[in-house]
């Protein structure tokens, strides 16, 4: 059973808080503690992550989760909420049953990215994606990309994606790239807005590292998750691949559920069905 629970909050979500606070209430025999600071490096017991709000606090509470090796349940207040488990209006009465220990847990690949801006050294893992583009200059940077030693293509325009299976839902998606099963641990890449945007991308080997190097006279950025940015110079690398570590979350349905839930919350699932 859980017992030790941090809470990952959407700042801008008043019901998150009033949620928040409920469920304390509710299951007072838990201790709860609210985390304001992602980079804290509280010594507290904690068996689980919970993050409410929408997919954007669910990032934020992976990155916490991860370092104390931990489940997270999401509970959305959002709109779509492609990796929430459990909607808001429900989170009162359902909660209970995520405390059992039988509760599936599953698994989603990160990626991790290693790089060095002068003699500064950076590493990070992302459950969604990593995303190198112009900054406020409106000139086309290049991104010169190989995977293991080996030249891809040199994209010229706004930047690149680099996607988990989990990210595969957000930045490429609304780009034109596919929905990767969340089982999978490959990864994909995919320009943004260049004379390629047509072409759909590559999606890379769990085993293969991808390197970026940046060609820019003027400013561009590293954005992990969305919410971690660094300003990268020209001739600046980047590598990313799939990371040994594995973000965690608490499940109610089996893993087929998930093709449904995705093509409800992206509206396909009322289109014309073949007859038997």
């Amino acid at each position: 059973m859980y017992k030790y629970i941090f809470t990952v909050i959407n700042p801008d979500s008043e019901e998150a808080f009033k949620l928040a606070d409920s469920l304390s209430e509710k299951y007072s025999n838990l201790n709860w503690k609210k985390i304001d600071n992602l980079d804290c490096n509280d010594s507290s017991d904690v068996d689980l992550v919970v993050a409410i709000g929408g997919d954007g606090t669910i990032l934020r509470a992976v990155s916490l989760a991860i370092k104390y090796d931990v489940p997270v349940l999401g509970i959305n207040m959002g709109r779509v909420g492609f990796m929430t488990d459990i909607e808001g209006n429900d989170a009162l009465k359902d909660f209970e049953l995520y405390l059992d220990e039988k509760i599936r847990i599953e698994e989603r690949a990160l990626i991790e990215v290693d790089f060095k801006i002068g003699k500064d050294h950076y590493n990070y893992k992302a459950l969604n994606d990593i995303v190198i583009a112009r900054g406020t200059s409106t000139s086309l940077i290049e991104t010169i990309t190989e995977i293991d030693g080996v030249h891809l293509a040199t994209y010229r325009g706004d930047g690149v994606v680099v996607a988990s299976p989990t990210g595969s839902t957000g930045y490429t998606l609304a780009l034109g790239g596919p929905v990767i099963d969340p089982n999978s641990s490959h990864y994909f890449i995919k320009p943004i807005a260049t004379h390629m945007s047509q072409f759909g991308g590559v999606i890379i080997n769990s085993t293969s590292t991808c390197k970026i190097t940046l060609s820019t006279q003027k400013d561009a950025l590293i954005s992990i998750d969305g919410f971690i940015e660094h300003e990268l110079k020209n001739r600046d690398s980047v590598n990313i691949f799939i990371s040994k570590t594995k973000a965690k979350f608490l499940r109610k349905n089996s893993m087929n559920n998930y093709w449904a839930n995705i093509s409800e919350k992206l509206g396909i699932k009322k289109g014309n069905q073949l007859e038997s």
